[in-house]
């Protein structure tokens, strides 16, 4: 059986140190650099999303080519995750940083200049794949890097960086509405850009270069809950087997949770502006203004859960978040998702439960229970996995959607049930 201790610890420190002061310059400067891992790799999935309805019209994709790019996008980041992970565990975290950014800007590029869809699918894939592996090294970084006490909340803040990507992204599509297609391709131009310029100020800032911030190893332990850098980074494949077996019942459960949300997060998030349009016929430029407005509410819950996540609210806000999580697709069900103020109140009421039980939660999770040899490697596993059934689910949604909404959302419904189930079973893991 695993050793408990660790964890009943660093619970126990949690819980005492929660209300200590902010967080240290070094520490900020941590969590933006790899923040922003997070907030390009949202902007390039609900770019995705927002352009879908476009690029029907323009590529003149049916209901499987929707489904292919939509999964494609998700498929290729679960393959980046799980490549990207490992890489990070066994060698060095800021290189996966530059050289993902460097191919997402190419990616971006590619989806801009796409004139068919086998260059689209073709941009979508090297977008989604550079966004995926830098997802588990930037967290695992914050997570071995960050202090006990605020530790928790620097890892949910990763999700407040993730929400401003989707808000941005959001308000670009809103802008560029007018222009059709034509205003999406600059939107992937703007993110490529973005891309670039952070690996340059990466660069230039010295926050990224090795015996800098981020690859010095805070070797005491008792405070940052940090194992040195080459007990994380040098795990050969028989350690990483060894701590996965005796951790397997954490592995498994925050595993679980986070696909079964996935397959929840991943509907509203890339199907919402689709079935606004496409289903209830609104215009793009009010769709898309629409899903601004829940992403807007999502960032604002994601900001109180990121507050609270090193104090005890973090466990008392769980019931609030399960049930909107449940009672969302159940409204969209119930209607068929054909009318469009039930259609709005579901969104809204799904964008107040994920800040509470969702991948901010996850994040958390992971890097809790998770020793650090292998954080970035599990995560990088759960991602992939969580993004396999995604894409699996994305290809068959869009024909489920012209079929029956109330089937599919009923079946989003169960999904969510299990979701917070599952949830609750690792809230009572050792630790919380």
């Amino acid at each position: 059986m695993a050793d408990r201790t660790p964890a009943r610890n660093e619970a126990t420190a949690r819980s005492r140190s929660g209300r200590r002061a902010g967080l240290e310059v070094r520490d900020r400067v941590l969590l933006v650099a790899a923040g922003m891992a997070s907030l390009l790799d949202s902007a390039a999935i609900v770019s995705v999303a927002s352009a879908l309805p476009l690029w029907r019209s323009t590529f003149d994709l049916n209901d499987l080519l929707v489904g292919v790019v939509s999964g494609a996008m998700t498929l290729s980041i679960a393959v980046g995750a799980l490549v990207g992970g490992r890489l990070s565990d066994r060698g060095s975290r800021t290189r996966v940083f530059s050289i993902s950014l460097v191919v997402y800007a190419a990616g971006a590029v590619v989806v801009a200049a796409a004139v068919g869809t086998t260059q689209l699918i073709v941009g979508v894939v090297i977008l989604g794949a550079a966004g995926g592996a830098d997802l588990p090294a930037s967290i695992a970084l914050i997570a071995d890097h960050a202090p006990l006490h605020t530790r928790a909340r620097m890892v949910a803040a990763t999700q407040v960086m993730w929400t401003l990507g989707v808000l941005v992204a959001s308000a670009l599509a809103l802008v560029v509405a007018p222009y059709g297609t034509t205003g999406m391709r600059w939107v992937f131009l703007g993110l490529g850009a973005l891309a670039v310029a952070s690996v340059l100020v990466r660069w230039r800032s010295g926050a990224m270069k090795p015996g800098r911030l981020v690859e010095s190893a805070r070797t005491s332990g008792d405070e940052a809950g940090a194992a040195p850098e080459s007990e994380v980074d040098r795990s050969g494949a028989a350690d990483v087997l060894r701590i996965s077996m005796g951790h397997r019942r954490e592995i498994v459960l925050v595993g679980a949770f986070y696909v079964l949300f996935t397959l929840v997060a991943s509907t509203f998030g890339n199907f919402r502006t689709y079935v606004l349009v496409v289903t209830n016929e609104l215009a793009q430029t009010t769709a898309t203004a629409v899903g601004f407005a829940a992403t807007l509410i999502g960032l604002c819950g994601t900001v109180v859960f990121s507050a609270a996540a090193d104090t005890h609210w973090r466990a008392r806000t769980y019931p609030f978040g399960a049930v909107l999580l449940v009672v969302s697709p159940l409204m969209l069900a119930a209607t068929g998702a054909e009318r469009v103020g039930w259609t709005v109140a579901a969104l809204v009421v799904f964008s107040l439960a994920h800040p509470f039980v969702g991948e901010a939660l996850y994040k958390v999770w992971s890097q809790e229970r998770i020793p650090a040899p292998i954080r970035a490697t599990t995560q990088g596993v759960t991602i992939a996995a969580a993004r396999v059934a995604a894409a699996g689910f994305a290809l068959v949604t869009p024909a489920l959607l012209s079929h029956s909404a109330t089937i599919l959302f009923g079946i989003v419904a169960v999904f969510a049930v299990a979701a917070v189930v599952v949830g609750r079973r690792v809230g009572r893991l050792p630790g919380e």
